[in-house]
């Protein structure tokens, strides 16, 4: 008796996949630098660092850009992912060849952050000081997570 092969398709690309595993691979990045020394943002370009939280009715997003302006910045909304993105531009003074020692970090980037349910779109605003980029996102009055006891029938 030969058995049949499992025909089931493949599921297909779950889309928005990584950005949830964005957070895992920060995580992973930090963890490595921590042990060794060793930045695998230097390896893979630039890497913003980014916080969120929430207070007074809204969503801030904040993140470290310094040396860029707000020409170098891009801010996207896909439903309800935000994307910020940019490039940081090297200097004409980093190719110059008495150079001993270069940290500084240049290259494009794009950092994805999936916001809560009931942010305001239209509302949503940002400003950029001193090298900070924040983001402000309102959100809609009383859309806050709430928890409903689903009663069981029996049959």
């Amino acid at each position: 008796m030969n058995p049949q092969p499992d025909s089931t398709p493949a599921p297909a690309p779950v889309r928005g996949v990584a950005p949830f595993f964005a957070p895992l691979q920060r995580e992973f990045d930090r963890a490595l630098a921590d042990f060794s020394g060793f930045d695998l943002s230097d390896v893979f370009g630039v890497s913003p660092r980014m916080d969120m939280r929430e207070a007074d009715g809204a969503v801030e997003l904040t993140v470290e850009l310094p040396g860029m302006t707000e020409e170098d910045i891009r801010i996207d909304l896909e439903d309800d992912l935000l994307t910020v993105s940019g490039e940081k531009k090297s200097s004409a003074e980093t190719h110059d060849k008495g150079m001993r020692m270069v940290e500084r970090r240049y290259g494009s980037f794009s950092r994805s952050v999936r916001l809560p349910a009931g942010v305001k779109p239209d509302g949503i605003k940002a400003s950029l000081k001193q090298g900070v980029l924040t983001v402000t996102a309102p959100l809609v009055a009383g859309s806050g997570a709430r928890k409903v006891a689903i009663p069981i029938k029996g049959a």
